[in-house]
């Protein structure tokens, strides 16, 4: 009885872990998330985890986000002693590596919402590639103040899978 339960229980955590993440041709996204628009604010942020786990590069040339007109990808860098945000045309992946588009590096920059959008909402997102692939999965939206609240406790942290 005991192996029953924990087979279904292994399964049950199993069906949890893939709502966070979406996995297509060595391609996993991960920790997806989008900032709720501040009041009368015109754009907003997302960031996510993507690893390739593949033999090849890959280009991220753009993300759609259900409910969003815009989004593009964006860095942060460096120039004359001032941090500086730039809109990129594409990213690229390497073979068996990951990148992390998170606070301060590179993010993605959303606009034009067609709709208000709630905490804790989920949006669907498509990773469109320079060959014309396109990777699907799920973006979470969160609250400036869930962040600081998080932020302030010092609970906020980066799970990293390999």
């Amino acid at each position: 009885m005991l192996r029953i339960f924990n087979r279904a229980l292994l399964a049950a955590t199993a069906l949890c872990a893939c709502t966070f993440s979406y996995a297509q041709d060595g391609l996993m996204i991960s920790e997806a998330k989008v900032r709720q628009f501040l009041p009368a604010a015109s754009s907003s942020v997302g960031y996510f985890t993507l690893e390739n786990n593949s033999e090849r590069e890959r280009t991220l040339k753009a993300v759609e986000l259900e409910s969003l007109g815009r989004v593009e990808i964006h860095t942060h860098e460096h120039s004359d002693g001032m941090m500086k945000m730039r809109k990129l045309d594409s990213l690229t992946i390497g073979a068996n590596s990951r990148i992390v588009l998170q606070p301060g590096g590179l993010h993605l920059m959303l606009f034009s919402p067609q709709q208000a959008l709630s905490v804790d909402q989920t949006l669907k997102m498509t990773l469109i590639f320079a060959d014309g692939e396109r990777v699907n999965g799920q973006a979470r939206v969160f609250s400036l103040i869930e962040k600081e609240q998080k932020r302030d406790s010092g609970s906020e942290h980066q799970h990293h899978h390999n």
